[in-house]
């Protein structure tokens, strides 16, 4: 059994709470608010061991109960809390754009040589990069594969405006820099762009994610074969993971992909697929870092 603490008590923390709550490789010792009236604290007071509204400071008596911690707060509390949790030597799930930890995308494990999960089984970070980040990620290393000389990358999504938090709307610069950052990663091209655009139509879309790419030459048969095959990696934690514009020639050196993402409905709506594929990415990898370190149990849950 795996046990964390989950600091943040908004949507995504109370969605991954539920997640994690029916996951039988996991148990919540903790989730951490910054108020004690927070709805996500009260939401799961009586239903997991701890619920404590004064921040990180209140968690650290309780340290020795955990494995790791999932941060779901914001890319400057992040900082600090590893500083802290460093210290305790707990290893953390950064589901914020700080950029402190190594990149992840469980689902590139093998697809990808830059996705390693490294580090040991107590200091270790892993950044789950940004929402539109986890949903370009497979669309870019499908195009990389058989690319050649790539010249320009564009990752643009749209999210549901109703979907972005409070946190999201103060990190938006972080978010930009985290998501060109692993574009770069992906396809060794400095010229990356990246786009968020929230949507504030009623009723609320689902998340979307195109990644354009431009090279000196495109397999687009290759492309095409690796984009199945890496989606259908992706779609065994999100099954709301679907390509709705398969890979196709803008010009001849220049491929085009869009992706939309379900949500699976833990606590958030369906329309917030974009806080949904990010957290089954955290959940995946404190999985595969657990599992490696011989921490796991019997295997996941649906």
């Amino acid at each position: 059994m795996i046990k964390v603490a989950i600091l943040g008590s908004g949507n995504i923390g109370i969605d991954l709470c539920e997640r994690l709550s029916r996951d039988p490789d996991f148990e919540v010792v903790a989730l951490v608010g910054r108020r004690s009236d927070s709805p996500g604290l009260q939401r799961f007071e009586g239903r997991i061991p701890h619920t404590f509204g004064g921040g990180l400071k209140d968690l650290l008596p309780e340290i020795g109960q955990i494995d790791g911690v999932f941060d779901a707060t914001s890319a400057s509390a992040h900082k600090m809390h590893w500083e802290t949790l460093s210290k305790y030597g707990k290893w953390m799930v950064d589901l914020t754009p700080s950029r402190v930890g190594s990149p992840m995308v469980p689902a590139l494990i093998g697809w990808s040589e830059h996705m390693k999960l490294g580090g040991s089984a107590r200091a270790s970070n892993f950044s789950m990069i940004t929402c539109g980040g986890q949903s370009a990620a497979p669309l870019l290393a499908s195009i990389a594969a058989g690319a050649e000389g790539i010249k320009e990358v564009e990752i643009s999504s749209s999210i549901a405006a109703d979907s972005a938090g409070p946190a999201t709307r103060q990190n938006v610069d972080e978010y930009i820099g985290s998501t060109e950052g692993l574009g770069s990663l992906l396809t060794g091209c400095r010229a990356v762009k990246a786009i968020l655009v929230l949507n504030p139509v009623q009723p609320p879309v689902m998340m979307r994610t195109t990644v354009t790419v431009a090279a000196e030459f495109i397999d687009f048969d290759l492309v095409r074969d690796t984009c199945q095959k890496i989606v259908n990696n992706v779609r065994v934690s999100v099954p709301g993971y679907d390509v709705v514009v398969a890979p196709f020639s803008q010009s001849r050196e220049t491929a085009v992909i869009t992706a939309r993402v379900t949500g699976a409905g833990y606590y958030l709506p369906a329309y917030a697929g974009n806080l949904d594929i990010i957290n089954a990415a955290a959940v995946e990898t404190a999985r595969l870092h657990a599992t490696a370190h011989g921490h796991a149990s019997s295997g996941r849950s649906d």
